[in-house]
């Protein structure tokens, strides 16, 4: 059985896939896991679309009352950890809950995917507990052109262009898939979820293979030194490049853009001592050999 906390206060809708609640007497703001509607609010880097702003009005109706209040809900997270772990494991790069939302009997988050409303989103991981379930619902809204799948919804412009994203986020997904796989043996550390053995490993400077994202490559130069944010403003963690313009240096600044970055494979295990630096872990790279996109 999946993690699971019962009769939680909606305190306000955001949007399609975002919702704030009320727990052990503070606000939290939940992203649901495995999907990704549209957007309805400017401001980031994805265009606000017709079908963003109808999923946002739609999932205002969901969770109103008759009384003109919110709904009551349950959140379940992706693994059966206790919940004070699974609430602090759970969370994304700005500190909101990942979890499924479940309003009575029904599953929002799969709700939203089998009306159209939103793609089964797997670009940081597969759904441990409903993958099945999710897929063929894609599937079916696909075959009658449900909502995001309708050209004559997509046709108004801007849209996301599906045909070249689900492939990419399938490709990713499938690199997560196979760390859970190895993730028992290889001894290789997720930033999000193994968090506290990475600050632990730091006290010691301790060798560690990491699983990480490079998706945004190098973040920021400190004259010929470059830095990555490997983690996350939630979970910190650096990669340091010392002279990353040097002829020495050069492949693997090239292997982080080419391979990594962008729409490449995103994902990859870093090794090195990781050591404290300015109160946050971080390895320093010097050789190709740190990385690998296999694990250890």
């Amino acid at each position: 059985m999946a993690t699971r906390i019962q009769n939680l206060q909606v305190t306000k809708v955001v949007d399609g896939d975002s919702i704030k609640i009320s727990l052990n007497g503070k606000t939290e703001s939940l992203r649901l896991i495995c999907v990704d509607t549209e957007e309805s609010h400017s401001g980031g880097t994805k265009p606000v679309t017709v079908a963003g702003k109808a999923a946002s009005e739609m999932a205002k109706k969901y969770f109103a009352t008759a009384d003109g209040k919110l709904a009551k809900i349950d959140i379940e997270f992706d693994t059966d950890d206790p919940v004070e772990i699974a609430v602090e494991k759970h969370r994304d790069n700005y500190g909101r809950l990942l979890c499924y939302v479940h309003k009575e009997e029904e599953n929002y988050n799969l709700k939203l995917i089998k009306e159209g409303w939103s793609p089964y989103f797997m670009k940081y991981g597969r759904s441990r507990l409903y993958h099945r379930q999710m897929t063929e619902a894609e599937s079916v809204a696909k075959a009658y052109n449900l909502m995001i799948w309708n050209p004559i919804t997509n046709a108004k412009i801007p849209c996301r262009n599906y045909a070249n994203l689900l492939p990419w986020w399938s490709m990713r997904g499938s690199i997560v898939e196979d760390f859970r796989l190895a993730e028992a043996t290889a001894g290789a550390l997720s930033v999000r979820l193994d968090y506290p053995k990475i600050l632990a490993a730091a006290e010691t400077a301790k060798p560690i293979t990491i699983f990480c994202d490079l998706q945004a490559g190098i973040n920021k130069w400190i004259g010929s030194h470059a830095v990555i944010y490997a983690g996350s403003s939630y979970h910190k963690l650096d990669l340091w490049i010392p002279n990353a313009e040097t002829d020495k240096m050069a492949p693997l600044k090239r292997l982080i853009e080419k391979r990594y970055a962008g729409r490449g494979r995103g994902y990859v295990y870093v090794s090195g001592k990781v050591e404290e630096y300015k109160g946050k872990p971080q390895i320093v790279l010097n050789n190709l050999k740190q990385f690998s996109d296999f694990p250890p």
